[in-house]
């Protein structure tokens, strides 16, 4: 199957010819390239609103390709400016994104941004013995650490649904989380890629949760970025008026909740309501899960699942801890008996 990137580079080969051949002028404005993850198409959504008249071409490097390193490379250099996040190896075959920076020369490195301080439970079980091969769960490659732990200590599905509570919360430090996710977003940004967000993050901070998941912005954080990006390359902005264009791509994936003993922390709103990726919109509105049947799933999962394939690193540190272990075991059925535990 061919991957977003391959199909890109199709049509930047034969779009040209096509053109030729029907009489068609090439398109006039400046040609940017945009590679990366996940976060990659809002970008360029976002710098196509702020600057129209260029042409803006995503790259998301996320599924493998057929192409290699160095058929990316030519026909990114076709382009007046590439915009690049880092990528690892074995995704574009030859190389990542070290190998293909080597290659270009108008190029500039963007960030890729994560904040955990909304969804700190959001975990990702990688297979060290494979290649760190993610563990897909109901919601693909997103788990919950406390339900990751509830399952390797033993704990039944109830008792599972009652470590969902104020006082686990404030056992395993999922309320001071806010600073660290802050300053880590903000110190890689600036360090290794000289961009400054400290102002930023205090105004996307003032429009509440502004993070579908740990890694997946909300559309005006990855405008944000791509005016940042456009400013650094000496792109004259076009356009001012973004939010009524404004698309949530990244809605349709996976969304993870901000629990609600959080997100009262915060200053937000929040719940127990997960949501499944929906890629396809047009066919259906999609489906939700709650709380006991999200952990109802994910216990099925882990299940048929190798031990190594449900290692975590914070959660083989909480079973490693006899006294915090057992402490959030005890929090478990004390909240159980009690009916202290999440009301859907």
């Amino acid at each position: 199957m061919l991957s977003q990137i391959d199909k890109q580079i199709l049509k930047a080969h034969l779009l040209p010819r096509v053109n030729k051949l029907l009489g068609r002028a090439p398109p006039a404005g400046r040609r940017i390239a945009v590679v990366g993850n996940c976060q990659s198409y809002g970008i360029a959504y976002g710098m196509k609103l702020l600057t129209p008249s260029a042409q803006i071409d995503p790259y998301s490097v996320i599924g493998k390709t057929m192409v290699n390193i160095e058929l990316l490379a030519r026909t990114l250099q076709g382009y007046d400016h590439v915009f690049m996040q880092n990528f690892p190896p074995g995704i574009v075959k030859g190389g990542d994104w070290r190998d293909l920076l080597a290659r270009l020369t108008q190029v500039t490195r963007m960030p890729s941004l994560s904040f955990a301080a909304f969804q700190p439970d959001l975990v990702y079980l990688l297979d060290a013995t494979r290649g760190n091969q993610p563990l897909n769960g109901p919601l693909r490659a997103y788990h919950s650490a406390l339900a990751v732990f509830a399952f390797r200590i033993g704990l039944t599905l109830a008792e599972a649904n009652a470590l969902f509570n104020d006082n686990v919360f404030a056992t395993v430090g999922y309320y001071d989380i806010w600073s660290a996710s802050a300053r880590e977003l903000i110190d890689d940004a600036k360090s290794y890629f000289g961009f400054d967000f400290s102002n930023d993050l205090m105004n996307w901070s003032r429009r509440g949760v502004f993070m579908y998941s740990i890694v997946h912005p909300k559309p005006y954080v990855l405008a944000t970025i791509a005016r940042r990006l456009l400013e650094s390359a000496k792109i004259s902005i076009e356009n001012e008026n973004l939010e009524d264009f404004l698309i949530d791509d990244l809605a349709r994936s996976e969304i993870w909740p901000v629990y609600p003993e959080i997100a009262a922390r915060l200053g937000v709103k929040g719940g127990y309501l997960f949501k499944r990726g929906n890629f396809h919109i047009s066919h259906g509105v999609g489906e939700f899960l709650t709380l006991p049947k999200f952990l109802a799933a994910s216990y099925a999962v882990y299940k048929g699942a190798r031990p190594e394939q449900i290692a975590h690193p914070r959660i083989d540190a909480w079973l490693e801890d006899p006294a915090l272990s057992s402490r959030l075991a005890e929090l478990a059925k004390e909240n159980l008996a009690k009916g202290a535990t999440p009301v859907l």
